[in-house]
């Protein structure tokens, strides 16, 4: 309703045009019947003839959807136990009010013909004033019954709706419980509508949880045994305990100050505190608040992967995979990122992910993976640039049995259909060759793949990350990346900064060594060595000085003397002038080039040892060697 329509001209709408229903509408109800009429241009003696989704559409919105059924499930079902034998259809919808599963009661024949089934759309503009268009449009919980419906044809309805948000606050869709013909008063739908507003809870309760999985999630409600389910509150903590998400409930008490707050500064205990309480997750426990003069009862649930930061704690494996908070760090940059990629995930945008080599771009692309609603499905990687450019076709596209001469018999999937449902990762994009990146653009403009030697193509529903050291947008202008592959992939970019540039390289030294080497420590002037050094290779190579300086140490502690040549030199040794003010980028090279130098010169020239102490294929190695114009001394002149 728009702000300068006042009440006497909304009183003055619904007695010109609903008068003899003889109801005098809430406000929500009045403001709907106006928004159908002058808006959407409905007519109430007229049903909508293009409400309904072909069977082709319906299967592709499950799917895009899959994650949200399969989240919702059980809410509905419960729902639906409960009220199915009072003769109720239960529907969960999207946020467009389009219905994604229906649970009908015995006699379904009544409310399949009153259009209350999958693929029905029940949007305003579509349906006028009902129950799920109008709970999305007002963002409300509400009863719409009977002759409230701006639909004559819809009169034998009441519907008792409530809208399910994410863990951002965005509509995720609704869940509403309908019967037929109830000639009762609207006010006996009171119990119905709180049932259904609780299992919208515990829906939006279940997303919250699988949204910060990686979290720690603690659950916050007073001690009083009667207190409403529907109004747990949750808070998703990092690992000192700041708060990173809070479910409505939460925000509804504190509205826009949780975030970033310390758990300390919200309950009367710190994260050590309560973990302590809680014996790790493994009960409830007590608190007296003394702000709120209340009994709270505490509920915190600890994921496998988290890890304490006391020093007690036991160290994570080093080949776990880090989370996406764990990535960040302390170093603001990185910090602000994962806030913003936290944001786009599920979102269906392409992530590119730009920064030097050895900075984590595929540590990031995991983390995101495991983040996301597609964490049960599979992470596929692919590097560009280690592949032999005759192979990488066949490695992303696949191919079918008998394709050509010397395929395997049984065929091979490609990366693409290995990751679907799925997260792929192009690592090195910017070394695609550029007849495989117009076949690539296709695949993801159309979300469809045709394997060499298949006739039929095979529906893709991916999550594409893609990740280069180079400048892309300087390739594009000589023409050896297209632009509008660049554009695909890139829905969203980061940059990673390199450990040079960051602010918590004190942490990220500490915070390897105890997942590499539990117990070790570094002695004042190895720390001061790995602190000072500029690290072209950044976290690769602090993983590889780590891990000599592990191998090497005596006593417990790891010595300069245990640390690779280059960091006891307190430099990269020098292979070439460098300009006094260089550009980045030339600074960046030349350091790289330095660096191989380094390596080659300390493995004599072994290829093979020195990509495995750069943490590169051979293949790689050779690339960036002519890159950069190196050449072994005795081969120069040949």
């Amino acid at each position: 309703m728009p702000a300068h329509n006042p009440a006497s001209e909304l009183a003055a709408f619904v007695d010109s045009h609903f008068g003899h229903r003889g109801l005098v509408p809430e406000a929500v109800i009045a403001e709907s019947w106006y928004r159908s009429v002058t808006q959407h241009r409905l007519d109430p003696s007229v049903h909508p003839t293009d409400n309904m989704l072909s069977a082709a559409e319906i299967r592709q919105l499950q799917a895009q959807h899959q994650a949200y059924l399969t989240l919702a499930s059980q809410g509905v079902s419960g729902l639906a136990r409960r009220v199915a034998d009072a003769g109720f259809a239960v529907l969960l919808s999207d946020a467009a009010g389009v219905t994604l599963d229906a649970r009908l009661p015995a006699d379904a024949g009544h409310f399949t013909g009153s259009g209350l089934v999958v693929g029905a759309r029940w949007d305003e503009s579509i349906a006028g004033t009902n129950g799920i268009g109008t709970a999305l449009a007002s963002q409300q919980a509400l009863t719409i019954h009977r002759q409230e419906h701006f639909l004559a044809s819809n009169a034998r309805l009441s519907c008792s709706v409530s809208p399910i948000f994410d863990s951002h606050n965005h509509l995720l869709g609704c869940l509403n419980a309908t019967c037929l013909y109830n000639d009762g008063p609207k006010q006996a739908q009171h119990l119905t509508l709180q049932l259904v507003t609780l299992y919208a809870r515990l829906i939006e309760n279940a997303h919250f949880r699988q949204r910060y999985r990686d979290c720690l999630t603690l659950a916050v409600k007073p001690c009083d045994g009667d207190a409403d389910l529907a109004a747990e509150q949750l808070l998703a903590l990092d690992e000192g305990g700041r708060i990173v998400g809070a479910n409505r409930a939460a925000f509804n008490s504190n509205p826009h100050a949780l975030l970033g707050l310390r758990i300390e500064q919200v309950l009367s205990a710190d994260i050590d505190q309560l973990l302590a309480l809680t014996q790790g997750g493994a009960r409830g426990t007590q608190l007296y608040d003394a702000c709120q003069v209340t009994g709270l009862e505490v509920g915190l649930r600890v994921p496998r992967a988290y890890r304490p930061c006391a020093s007690t704690a036991p160290a994570a494996s080093a080949n776990a995979h880090p989370t996406l908070d764990q990535l960040a760090g302390g170093d603001p940059q990185l910090q602000h990122a994962v806030t913003r990629l936290r944001k786009v995930l599920d979102k269906d945008i392409a992530l590119l992910l730009s920064g030097e080599t050895g900075t984590g771009k595929e540590a990031f692309a995991r983390a995101l993976h495991q983040a996301s609603a597609r964490s049960a499905r599979p992470f596929v990687a692919l590097n560009c640039a280690a592949i032999p450019e005759a192979l990488i076709e066949s490695e992303l596209f696949g191919y079918r049995p008998g394709s050509f001469t010397g395929a395997d018999r049984k065929g091979m999937k490609g990366k693409l259909e290995q990751a679907n449902g799925g997260t792929l990762f192009l690592d090195e994009i910017g070394d695609m060759p550029a007849d495989l990146q117009t076949r690539l653009l296709r695949v993801l403009a159309e979300r469809e793949l045709v394997a060499l030697g298949a006739a039929t193509p095979v529906r893709l529903d991916i999550q594409v990350i893609s990740a280069t050291h180079q400048d892309l947008t300087a390739r594009i202008a000589t023409h050896q990346f297209r632009e509008d592959l660049y554009y695909r992939l890139c829905g969203m970019r980061i940059t990673l900064p390199a450990l040079r540039e960051r602010s918590d390289r004190a942490h990220v030294i500490e915070g390897l060594l105890a997942r590499l080497a539990p117990g070790l420590h570094l002695s004042a002037s190895a720390h001061a060595a790995l602190l000072a050094y500029s690290w072209p290779g950044n976290i690769r190579q602090l993983l590889n000085a780590l891990r000599q300086g592990a191998a090497l140490a005596e006593g417990g502690c790891i010595e300069l003397a245990d640390l690779p040549a280059e960091l006891q030199l307190g430099q990269v040794e020098p292979s070439r002038t460098i300009c006094a003010t260089p550009q980045l980028g030339q600074q960046v090279e030349e350091a790289e080039a330095d660096h191989l130098l380094t390596l080659l010169r300390r493995t004599q020239w072994n290829m093979s040892a020195a990509a495995q102490a750069a943490g590169i294929s051979r293949s790689t190695l050779y690339r960036k060697i002519r890159r950069h114009g190196i050449v072994q001394p005795n081969r120069q002149g040949h």
